[in-house]
């Protein structure tokens, strides 16, 4: 181990960058029961009660007892704790469970001893520190570069992505980041897609990279880019002797919009199959060029 006289802080600092907190749900709390079955990572069933919510922090202790019933017992009478859900059950041990102390939440489980996780007095860790990060690699990397050593390597769980060390003095950190939130569908009349037509494409886009930092990959057509990184996605079209900003917004059904957009007073070209689904390229009854896009 290295030594920890050699810059003991390093470590504290790396972990101690500001953290998006973890707000665990059902499924969250019932998946850390095979985080100690399995490498302390792995998905499971959800509790069979919705939990009450306690007061959730980036770092949370993680606490390896003898007897999981009886320390429940003893929290409750002795500090006032309240169950947060139900605790998970693998056969005769509590696999996870979750306590409100004076606020705040503490987790605790038997002894896994076939995967290192026992109580105190057997020279192991017996308390671990559950620690939410929005970035697992970058603080494990940084963590291990300072000193500590990698129990396990971070991995992707259908709960976030997770990883498990010993720091320099022994305490083993629980690293985890929520898993990303997935991208909801666009809704009828949400714009998806910005095309800016302007004379000189690649022009167009040293300005904006210099201005907003864009970088782009080359689009289908002659001096065409598609911006990296926007929402919604942006488009650049050079060639262009009318420059403007074209959006397209989206729709269920393309040729029902299209009538609406006739019957309303506007013109709509013909609808056309596109990589994306279905467009159709019209303008509105004031000459303002605009696309319909049925997508996927």
């Amino acid at each position: 181990m290295t030594d920890p006289t050699s810059g003991p802080e390093r470590p504290f600092r790396s972990l101690a960058r500001p953290a998006t907190p973890v707000d665990p749900d059902p499924a969250f709390a019932a998946a850390l029961r095979d985080r100690l079955r399995r490498e302390l990572l792995r998905q499971q069933p959800p509790p069979t009660r919705e939990p009450r919510r306690a007061a959730m922090s980036a770092i949370t202790p993680y606490l390896v007892v003898r007897d999981a019933r009886a320390a429940i017992s003893w929290y409750a009478e002795a500090f006032g704790a309240h169950p947060v859900g139900d605790p998970y059950l693998d056969g005769d041990r509590v696999g996870h469970a979750e306590l409100e102390i004076a606020g705040a939440t503490l987790y605790l489980a038997d002894e896994y001893p076939e995967y290192g996780l026992q109580g105190p007095g057997d020279g192991k860790p017996p308390v671990s520190l559950h620690l939410s990060v929005p970035d697992v690699d970058a603080v494990m990397d940084r963590a291990e570069s300072a000193g500590a050593t990698i129990e396990r390597p971070a991995t992707d769980e259908p709960y976030g992505r997770g990883g498990r060390l010993i720091d320099p003095y022994g305490h083993r950190w629980m690293v985890q980041s929520a898993p990303a939130a997935a991208t909801p569908a666009p809704k009828p009349g949400d714009p998806v897609y910005l095309t800016l037509n302007v004379p000189d494409g690649r022009r167009a886009l040293d300005f904006y990279g210099a201005v907003l930092g864009w970088t782009a990959v080359p689009g289908r057509v002659p001096d065409g880019w598609q911006v990296e990184g926007p929402t919604p996605m942006v488009g650049i079209g050079g060639g262009s002797s009318e420059p403007g900003t074209v959006p397209m917004y989206a729709v269920d059904d393309i040729e029902v919009a299209v009538a609406a957009v006739r019957t309303a007073g506007g013109e709509a070209g013909a609808i056309e199959r596109q990589s994306y689904g279905l467009g159709a390229l019209c303008r509105d009854d004031q000459g303002l060029p605009f696309w319909l896009g049925q997508l996927g």
